[in-house]
């Protein structure tokens, strides 16, 4: 089995109460960050988004969003490393509006998609030929958090494993696969699987 390549990490989290976003972008400015632009007005501040719908800061690979109706920021790019390390300029910044990072935003949750070659996985046939004239098998599968609830706003880990159908080839000893993860937990056992997730899902996939 190939190594698994993470193709895109996003990190998104809530706030209890809205941030003073303006003062957010202006700490964002001085640490190097390309920041969406403001504008004063009678009604208060205005903010355009560097790219629609609510992207609000950037800086390498990693864009930062901020959904104003949800009250939702969220953090996106390639690299664990950079997205991480945008999380913890985050965090600083917000901090230094006073805010305690561990109290206001919850949950953490972290959408991640990856591919790697595998062997073919979940080749069970399913017997209704009797009811369509061939068989079936299972190709693809999604594992979850044992004994979890999806809706829980603190813990919650789902997995997907499906082929690339457009590379699949029946019979080859390894076809494409894309792989996607949903995980909700503490801010600090998110950031570790963020850093270790190539590994982690290597493992994970030798065991299913």
């Amino acid at each position: 089995m190939a190594e698994v390549s993470i193709l895109q990490i996003r990190v998104v989290t809530t706030f209890m109460l809205d941030p003073d976003v303006v003062l957010l972008l202006s700490y964002l400015s001085k640490m190097g960050y390309v920041t969406a632009p403001t504008r004063l007005g009678l009604g208060g501040t205005s903010i355009t988004p560097i790219m629609p719908p609510n992207i609000i800061a950037m800086k390498g690979n990693v864009k930062v969003d901020y959904d104003f109706g949800r009250k939702s920021l969220g953090v996106e790019g390639l690299y664990a490393r950079e997205v991480t390390s945008t999380l913890q300029d985050l965090w600083q910044a917000l901090k230094n509006l006073s805010i305690d990072v561990d109290r206001a935003l919850v949950p953490y949750e972290v959408i991640m998609v990856a591919s790697a070659s595998l062997s073919p996985k979940f080749s069970n046939n399913v017997e209704v030929s009797d009811l369509l004239g061939f068989n079936l098998r299972i190709v693809e599968a999604s594992f979850a958090l044992e004994n979890g609830d999806p809706t829980s706003p603190s813990k919650w880990f789902h997995v997907r494993i499906t082929p690339v159908y457009s590379s699949y080839r029946p019979g080859e000893r390894e076809n494409l696969y894309r792989i996607e993860v949903v995980y909700r937990d503490e801010k600090e056992k998110i950031l570790k699987f963020i850093e270790n997730a190539g590994d982690i899902l290597k493992r994970l996939l030798e065991r299913v």
